[in-house]
């Protein structure tokens, strides 16, 4: 009841719709990392690449290699977007990188779906990837409250799952188009749909508190957030007020902090916790089972056709998963969710590559079936406990100082690039490197993982003993409510509380507790 009243008290319509609009970026994301996998699941477009000869039937000599060049390009412009997104975010703010990952994503997609050749069309796949992965690092867990933040930053998961699946029943749509470019051009030019959406929100999204108090524009942060999280029927408003104090104690303090990531331990280990936590979650092997889905399928005897429905069906299961673990991170913590998520992936990996390793190429329609549903359930899990979580937990990991840059560990691997390679020359036994990282990683993760539910952005460091750079906690700030006066109680080690100060969004004076210590007054 306890934390159902508290969730009750952070909502309100105006945030979740503006998480929402911020998380429609995932979209722009999800659809052009996905339509590979309709594409290179299209015999015109295997042939318009000089990849398959019309007349035999047969791929050519380097098939596998573009192959794996195509979906993993996509990812290797990752490195370049989000280092490059994180500088932009840091300096110009939120909007200012959703404007250059749509630049990137128009120009990328617009070669893509120009291409002459697959040379174009892999080059062309690497600017657009900068533009879409760099969609992942403008997520604004700032707008959140501590609260709800699984369920609103959890929104950014399921828009990703919505973005895999528009593309997959986007690619199947087309394959009925009887001319045969259109049935791939078609699918890649929706594309620059998503980035003009995200470009055209942005009169309507606030920029982030956090971000403003950086940079010293006080005024701008007060007023969002106490929009942002107004609670209906509370006069006092202590929600918007406290966390807004709060916000504004840490950022004077952090403009004040070094900003490499490798300088201090606490930090070595939150960076080293993001990026095996990304590595491990690329190694479930999500991104090839999806960018070859239609490969995997055919392999198990289905024809196009059937390859594309299962694809679209695969795909549409993330939605649901995704939802879950938005919808009950809040209740059960990150960490639950990722280790379920992690084990659980491992476990259905170990069921594909037994059946691959038996029954592939054989007759048993049965066992070959039970090897697309174990792909199935593996998607389901992936979502709920890998996908969103993760997004939640990179989102809350770092301080304000570090936060956009931090996205820069969110790399993914290259498991792309060698699949096709990989599968062709050993086959079943590729799925044992996926299922060793996730054993191995989920082992890990029950030690390392710390637990961030419900805690503000501002105190996450206590989880990791840096508990001198925390200004004020949030159990510490409470109404008065006969003066209607911000009372804060300080706390041992921390020196830097104000006494007495002015509450500008009120007229209000707030009240400092410190003991024996010495009472002055600051204007905020």
């Amino acid at each position: 009841m306890a934390a159902a009243a508290a969730h009750a008290r952070q909502f309100n319509w105006y945030n979740f719709w503006i998480c929402w609009l911020v998380s429609l970026g995932q979209i722009a994301f999800g659809y052009p990392a996905s339509i590979i996998s309709t594409t290179l699941g299209e015999p015109s477009f295997l042939v318009c690449m000089k990849l398959l000869d019309p007349t035999t039937g047969l791929p050519s000599s380097n098939a596998d290699q573009l192959e794996g060049a195509m979906p993993g390009v996509f990812q290797a412009g990752a490195f370049f977007g989000i280092m490059m997104v994180s500088y932009i975010m840091d300096k110009w703010g939120r909007k200012a990188g959703v404007i250059f990952c749509s630049f990137w994503s128009l120009l990328g997609g617009a070669l893509i779906c120009g291409s002459k050749s697959s040379a174009m069309f892999i080059v062309a796949r690497f600017f657009a990837g900068m533009g879409s992965w760099g969609y992942l690092a403008v997520r604004y867990a700032e707008l959140a409250p501590p609260a709800l933040r699984g369920f609103f930053v959890g929104l950014n998961g399921v828009n990703i799952a919505v973005g895999y699946s528009l593309a997959a029943y986007t690619g199947m749509g087309f394959f009925y188009v009887k001319e045969a470019q259109a049935q791939w051009r078609g699918p890649l030019g929706i594309a620059l749909f998503f980035p003009i959406v995200m470009v055209a929100m942005l009169p309507f999204i606030p920029e982030s508190p956090r971000y403003l108090l950086m940079k010293g524009r006080v005024e701008e942060a007060e007023k969002i957030v106490l929009r942002l999280h107004v609670i209906p029927g509370d006069e006092d408003q202590e929600f918007a007020r406290g966390e807004f104090y709060q916000m504004q104690k840490q950022a004077e303090f952090d403009r004040t902090l070094s900003w490499d990531v490798f300088f201090k331990k606490s930090y070595r280990r939150r960076t080293m916790l993001a990026v095996g936590f990304a590595f491990v979650g690329q190694s479930t092997g999500v991104l090839v089972i999806n960018n070859y889905g239609p490969t995997l399928y055919k392999s198990r005897g289905y024809g196009t056709e059937d390859q594309l429905r299962l694809q679209c069906g695969w795909i549409t299961t993330a939605i649901i998963g995704n939802a879950i673990g938005a919808t009950f991170m809040d209740r059960v913590g990150r960490k639950p969710l990722m280790l379920f998520g992690v084990g659980g992936c491992c476990f259905w990996l170990i069921i594909e590559a037994a059946i691959v390793a038996n029954f592939a190429g054989t007759a048993n329609t049965s066992a070959l079936a039970m090897g697309v549903a174990a792909l199935f359930l593996f998607e389901v899990i992936y979502s709920c406990g890998v996908d969103v979580a993760g997004i939640v937990f990179y989102s809350e990991l770092f301080p304000n100082h570090l936060r956009a840059k931090d996205k820069g560990t969110l790399l993914t691997g290259c498991n792309d690039v060698v699949t096709a390679t990989a599968f062709a020359n050993i086959g079943w036994k590729f799925y044992l490197v996926f299922i060793i990282v996730c054993g191995l990683g989920t082992i890990a993760m029950y030690f390392l993982l710390p637990e961030t539910k419900g805690v503000p952005l501002e105190e996450v460091a206590k989880l990791f003993g840096d508990t001198d750079t925390i200004m004020v906690y949030a159990e510490d700030i409470h109404i008065d409510h006969n003066t209607h006066e911000l009372v804060v109680s300080g706390r041992a080690g921390v020196s830097t509380h104000p006494a007495t100060v002015v509450d500008t969004s009120k007229g209000a004076t707030i009240t400092t507790e410190k003991g024996e210590e010495a009472r002055h007054t600051e204007q905020v």
